[in-house]
């Protein structure tokens, strides 16, 4: 049997008042809004899967009392301070409060959307990292079905991988399902392909899957899978290639032949005399050192994490 690993900071005792909020939040918000919002789950069943694939380790009635907990005292906060400010100023309550329950329900809002969509950038970093050591767990898991290791045992030794943590951390919640709830191993990795962030892992088990049930060579599957996969990143990694050549051409144009075209034109503008809609040259030349040219290597460094994330 494998021991559940709990976080250290969450004590499985009677969680007191400030330690719960401090250290456990969701624990406090679960306690005074789990019941209050649980008719409304059903609009978050979205919210559910997403949770499982970015693998935090909360149910959805504790996350979603958590958003709410927070983005209620955001939005009461918001409205307290900025009605007191404009009062202060000397706005009219009236308008003071309508300025603070404005702004609230707007910070109210943003915060709600915000820890919403946390969980999805969770699941899409996951997604990243999975896909980086998919290559080589696919190996791992051909060789040891080449010495015959059955599918149970396999991925337990991958939960003990420290060089793939983020399959480890799938791997161990399937050995959980099967040795502490008491799953078999199909059903397992069914419950995997579900969760699992990453396509390509989802379908490379979907495959062992079908592999088990119908009695096929695990090894040759598994062997097939990996060359695949290699393929794959052979692919991606030639187009990433081909990419960061016109990526080199984009730079080039934009933060080197660009502001030498830039100056000289006004260079030439200054010995003539004049300038572009009542601005002065000398304006025209500060503007594009300290504005132009950064938003360009802002651009930059845009596409640049773009063409990264996406690969």
């Amino acid at each position: 049997m494998i021991s559940l690993k709990i976080p250290k900071h969450v004590h499985i005792q009677d969680v007191g008042f400030s330690q719960s909020v401090l250290n456990a939040p969701w624990l406090f918000a679960y306690r005074y809004l789990g019941t209050r919002i649980q008719k409304f789950l059903p609009q978050f069943a979205d919210l559910g899967l997403i949770l499982q694939k970015a693998g935090l380790k909360l149910s959805l009635q504790s996350y979603v009392s958590l958003t709410v907990l927070f983005s209620a005292i955001s939005g009461v906060a918001s409205i307290l301070v900025t009605s007191s400010v404009v009062a202060v100023a000397g706005a009219p309550i009236l308008l003071a409060l309508m300025y603070g329950f404005g702004l609230g329900l707007l910070l109210g809002a943003g915060v709600f959307g915000i820890l919403y969509f946390v969980p999805i950038l969770f699941a899409s970093s996951r997604k990243r990292k999975m896909d980086l050591e998919l290559p080589f767990v696919a190996s791992h898991m051909s060789i040891l079905a080449a010495s015959g290791i059955p599918p149970t045992r396999i991925f337990k030794l991958l939960e003990d991988s420290r060089t793939t943590p983020e399959i480890a951390s799938d791997s161990n919640e399937v050995i959980r399902d099967v040795e502490v709830l008491g799953m078999d191993i199909i059903t397992a990795l069914e419950a995997e392909h579900v969760r699992s962030p990453s396509s390509a892992f989802a379908e490379m088990v979907e495959g062992l899957v079908a592999t088990i049930r119908s009695g096929g060579n695990m090894k040759s599957y598994l062997l097939d899978s990996t060359h695949t996969i290699m393929d794959s990143r052979r692919i991606a990694a030639k187009q990433m290639i081909e990419s960061l050549a016109a990526f080199g051409e984009i730079y080039v144009t934009l933060m080197i032949v660009f502001p030498l075209l830039i100056i000289v034109m006004f260079s030439v503008m200054a010995l003539i005399g004049g300038g572009i809609g009542g601005l002065s040259v000398t304006t025209m030349m500060i503007f594009t050192t300290y504005a132009i040219i950064p938003l360009c290597g802002a651009a930059i460094i845009v596409m640049l994490d773009n063409l990264l994330v996406g690969d």
